[in-house]
């Protein structure tokens, strides 16, 4: 389990390091998948805002980051969780194409939320006690 652990986790940082540095440094020339209309129109709403993409990819490089070296795992995993879950959901509704990288990262990352899941138990407290 610690391997398939430790393999998840590098994949899944990998991921997140390189594909949210190469959106600053454009060092993987991937032509532009063709996308449906409504894909369009959200990623030109994202894109328009000026600054929601950087914000979200500085987001994407620090928690990979800390993934790959093991440092707050469990921290990071959650603060990227709706990354990955906007992913799935934008590959699998509105861009097709993307649908088997984008079920590769849910994929790693559920396994990993499971993997650390007793980092998570008092997450789930219904009536904290202070």
């Amino acid at each position: 389990m610690k391997i398939a652990v430790l393999i998840a986790r590098i994949l899944l940082g990998l991921t997140f390091v390189v594909f949210g540095l190469n959106f600053f440094f454009n060092f993987i020339h991937m032509p532009q998948p063709v996308m449906s209309e409504k894909a369009q129109a959200f990623s030109g709403g994202l894109f328009g805002s000026g600054y929601f993409f950087q914000y979200m990819k500085v987001i994407e490089i620090t928690s990979g980051l800390a993934i790959l070296f093991n440092r707050y795992t469990a921290f990071f995993l959650l603060i990227l969780f709706p990354v990955s879950v906007n992913i799935f959901l934008f590959h699998t509704i509105l861009a097709p194409a993307g649908i088997p990288m984008a079920l590769a990262i849910i994929v790693l990352h559920v396994f990993l939320g499971i993997a650390y899941r007793k980092y998570y138990a008092s997450i789930f407290t219904a009536v904290p006690v202070v």
